[in-house]
């Protein structure tokens, strides 16, 4: 099933959903590569989300794609904006390698762009297990407190009306994402200085597991519990 399909069930009814997924299932082999995307605004916290996952056995033979590591290693300065454009369109083509040889893979966004949604449901058409780690914060506000931060340590800038912007942006492509991905899990970044709290897990588009009692207003909007 192609990628453009998949697109145009982005707004069908829950039971049409179910057999959309079922419809899947023909296409995959035995074995299903699993793809691990953590994403959420910039600044929400995503690298320390990764920093636990990449410990964990879900891994196994997954390549882990990092634009920054690419950047430093393979051409010499993670902080360059030559080097980071190149270490952007170098893990573009991983990924699709990734994608076309059906390996295991896992790599951070902001996915605030279609891009990588449709990245997403065209790894999902292959038969990709997707585990999507989404994290946000309850105002785009402490997303650029943290960025700013972040550059007074030597880290990257983002320009605060792109924080903004991409803050709404990825939280809709959440919100598109939730139905379609094999597992879902949301945490809230809020409170500095404290661990991101995983909010609630998915499973198939599905409510798996409630871990707090309320809900953020943001996380409320992509799955209303």
């Amino acid at each position: 099933m192609a990628a453009s399909e998949l697109h145009s069930n982005l707004g069908c009814t829950r039971n049409s959903r179910n057999e959309f997924r079922s419809s899947l299932v023909g296409t995959r082999s035995e074995h299903r590569p699993v793809l691990i995307v953590i994403a959420g605004p910039n600044g929400s916290g995503k690298t320390s989300v990764t920093s636990k996952i990449l410990h964990h056995d879900w891994l196994e033979d997954s390549e882990y794609i990092n634009p920054d590591n690419v950047a430093r290693d393979v051409f010499g300065d993670w902080n360059n904006q030559e080097s980071v454009l190149k270490a952007a369109n170098y893990c573009n083509e991983w990924r699709e390698r990734c994608l076309a040889e059906r390996k295991s893979h896992i790599f951070e966004t902001v996915m605030s762009a279609t891009d990588k949604v449709d990245y997403i449901l065209r790894a999902k058409a292959a038969g990709f297990f997707i585990r999507l780690f989404f994290v946000s914060t309850e105002s785009p506000t402490i997303n650029a407190k943290r960025v700013a931060n972040r550059v007074l340590n030597g880290g990257h800038d983002v320009p605060i009306p792109k924080i903004i912007s991409r803050y709404d942006k990825s939280i809709a492509n959440c919100i598109a994402l939730a139905p379609y991905v094999d597992r879902l899990y949301v945490y809230d970044n809020s409170i500095e200085d404290t661990e991101a709290r995983l909010l609630f897990r998915l499973s198939d588009g599905e409510l798996a597991k409630r871990y707090v009692e309320e809900l953020p207003n943001w996380a409320s909007t992509i799955f209303p519990i």
